[in-house]
């Protein structure tokens, strides 16, 4: 008697739903418009897959003078946020009033022509873990995700990002702490008259509201522009915050190099981003920038990084890549091996 026996393949994955998006207080959106994760699936203890909604057109996430266009760095960071944050909650057991306070991020563009929309909204799927970081009494005291971005089957991109993590009471507590006082919030501040803005044409942006600098200072090899958001953008500012956060400064950055002369039509393929101290609001924030040599990169790449101080501290540090739209690079980069 013969007897055959069959080895079962590794479980296919699950398909990832893109009707309608999951509950915003899972991402930690006050808006609806604002969530893009649709799907969530455990399928690890920290594991996760994800599905996201990426919008052909948003106020904030589209408006770009660049051509052609592409999605967004930052569209695919808050992606990757969103789902990291939900996966936090569901998997970890991590209350939803709790503080996710971003520490450091980065993103890496692997393939830049997944990027570029269709006639349709973008379907992302996210492959990820959430990983609990506990001090010595195993008390939680942060999250650290890592995720895997994929458009239409193609590897676009992979982000890292670690936070913080703190409830209602010990937050207002480490805050009046730190501060002496009490913070402010972006609701006492709407009418806070800000100093003349960056020219809109110059950082890169379409609309005034979403310039998040004030007029640039040249000296030398560096220029310099106080952090000065509009805080009725509500694409920037979905809730209410007392303090500017991690994406404020991010696109503060991004400004800011195109400011100190990388061409507005260059694409971000590369961000490092390290947070150290809160930014205030009510205490001018000043961030400087610096480009790599001219020179530094054959391939039209260009460095720039960009030091965020305020009350003789630094507050952060972010380094960007830009990669210019005539430059060839973005049709030479492919997928990581």
């Amino acid at each position: 008697m013969t007897t055959s026996m069959t080895t079962a393949g590794p479980e296919p994955a699950p398909a990832l739903t893109f009707a309608r998006t999951i509950d915003r207080t899972l991402v930690h959106r006050a808006s609806v418009s604002e969530v893009l994760v649709t799907d969530l699936v455990r399928t690890g203890p920290e594991d996760f897959l994800a599905g996201a909604q990426l919008p052909i057109g948003h106020p904030y996430f589209s408006d770009h003078v660049r051509e052609p266009v592409t999605y967004d760095f930052l569209l695919l960071l808050e992606a990757a946020r969103q789902a990291g944050v939900a996966a936090s909650h569901s998997q970890l057991g991590i209350s939803r009033d709790t503080t996710f306070l971003v520490n450091n991020w980065s993103i890496r563009i692997e393939d830049p022509q997944a990027l570029t929309p269709g006639d349709r909204p973008g379907e992302l799927e996210l492959a990820g873990a959430v990983t609990p970081v506990t001090g010595r009494n195993g008390r939680l005291r942060g999250v650290s995700s890592s995720v895997a971005l994929r458009i239409a089957g193609r590897e676009a991109a992979r982000t890292r990002i670690d936070v913080g993590t703190a409830n209602s009471a010990d937050y207002g507590k480490l805050r009046f702490l730190q501060r002496r006082s009490t913070p402010p919030l972006t609701t006492d501040l709407l009418d806070v008259l800000r100093s003349r803005p960056a020219d809109t044409a110059d950082v890169g942006r379409r609309n005034p509201a979403n310039v998040v600098l004030g007029e640039p200072i040249h000296l030398g090899d560096a220029v310099s522009a106080q952090v000065e958001p509009l805080f009725e953008n509500k694409s920037l500012f979905d809730h209410t915050y007392d303090h500017i956060p991690a994406m404020v400064l991010t696109e503060a950055a991004r400004q800011l190099g195109h400011l100190a002369g990388v061409p507005t039509d260059a694409s971000v393929t590369g961000c490092t981003a390290d947070f150290t101290r809160f930014a205030e609001l009510d205490s001018p924030l000043v961030a400087t920038a610096r480009l790599a040599p001219a020179g530094a990169a054959a391939d039209g790449r260009t460095g720039c990084v960009v030091v965020f101080e305020q009350d003789g501290a630094e507050a952060g540090r972010i380094t960007l890549d830009f990669v210019p739209a005539h430059s060839g690079a973005l049709a030479a980069e492919g997928p990581a091996s």
